[in-house]
Order: C-alpha cells, then structure tokens, then sequence
C-alpha cells in the first residue's frame, strides 16, 4: 500500500515531459575497448568501458549487448564491471521556459528500449531528476523502472521487491503560490543632527 502511495504521489509531483525528441534524429555511437558486430543477427556485444552515446542519451558499463529490431528500434543491457555500477544520462524535452531537466540513474544493470522510451535500473539502483543542474528528486531501491514517455516510475525494493524503496520530492512552487515582493516605500527621514 505505502509503494502504491508512492507511486501516486511521484506521478502526481512531475510534470510530463519526454526525453529529448532530437535524440532520435542522431547517430548511435558505440565505444568500448573490444567488441563483436553482428549486422545479420543486428546484435552488438561490447566490453570494456562500453559507452552508448545518441545525442543527450549517455549509457556506460562494462558490457553492453545492443540490439536492433527489425523497424529499427534499438534496446540495450549494460552490465557494469564488478562492484561498480552503470550509468545513464539523458535530458528531458523542455516543459518550462529557463529550465533544462535531466534524467540520471545508477545500477549494477541497466536495460533501455527505444521504442517504448523506457529505462530499468536494476540492483543497487538509484534515479534522479535534475533541474538546471540541481537534484530535484531522488529515488533508490532494488528496481527502478523509468517510463520516459508516460512519466512514471515503478520502484521494488530489497530482494524480489521486499524490502522498502525510498524517495525524496523537492516541493513544487509556482509564480501563482510564491508570495508577492513586499512593495518599495521610502526610508523615513532620519531626525536632524544624525549623520
């Protein structure tokens, strides 16, 4: 029930916003220290400080295995080395004038699939959502799913979703709630003989 409340509360707090629409217009660009391409099965296995790079999408580990589906569409698992984590990195299509978001999370696995612009962190996960370079919110636990397109998160926690999740929401304020500036008044005139 506490994890069902979570959820509401964390769909209710964000504004919808998708990840960078350009990113799909740019190159997929693999790097890693060794790898194998496969073009008639259209699968990919890097190792070695893997990276996938597509325009604000940033994924690294030390493997990673990508996939292209016949449309086209691209998935990806990085695994990172022993006792590290991987990483992933993707800003979000602006919503507010003057305000850049980011999407960032950690785990010892991360699955991304293009089409549904879905990202899974799974073991030791941690999510975060910046705001012009501040964190704004924070999630962790054993499973973070991440629904880029929808705007929601699915969190489990310890082994098989049974221990507790934990999530920080910055408070949310807008130009209608913040108060008014106090208004100007001139300084009262100081008494005579005051310097």
């Amino acid at each position: 029930m506490r994890l069902l409340l979570l959820l509401i509360a964390l769909a209710a707090c964000t504004l919808p916003a998708r990840a960078e629409r350009a990113d799909r217009e740019q190159p997929t660009i693999i790097e890693a220290d060794r790898g194998v391409f496969d073009e008639l099965k259209q699968v990919n296995v890097v190792s070695g400080r893997a990276t996938l790079t597509r325009g604000t999408l940033r994924i690294t580990g030390e493997r990673m295995e990508l996939r292209t589906a016949p449309d086209g569409y691209r998935s990806a698992v990085v695994t990172a080395a022993a006792g590290e984590l991987a990483t992933f990195r993707q800003r979000r299509d602006p919503t507010r004038p003057g305000v850049e978001e980011y999407i960032e999370g950690t785990a010892e696995r991360i699955e991304w699939d293009e089409r549904s612009e879905s990202v899974r962190f799974v073991n030791r996960a941690q999510w975060r959502r910046l705001e012009n370079g501040a964190v704004r919110d924070e999630i962790s636990g054993q499973v973070i799913s991440y629904d880029a397109a929808a705007s929601t998160y699915r969190i489990e926690g310890g082994d098989q979703g049974s221990g507790r999740v934990r999530a920080v929401i910055a408070p949310r304020t807008s130009e209608a709630t913040k108060p008014a500036p106090a208004p100007l008044r001139p300084a009262p005139e100081l008494p005579a003989g005051r310097k």
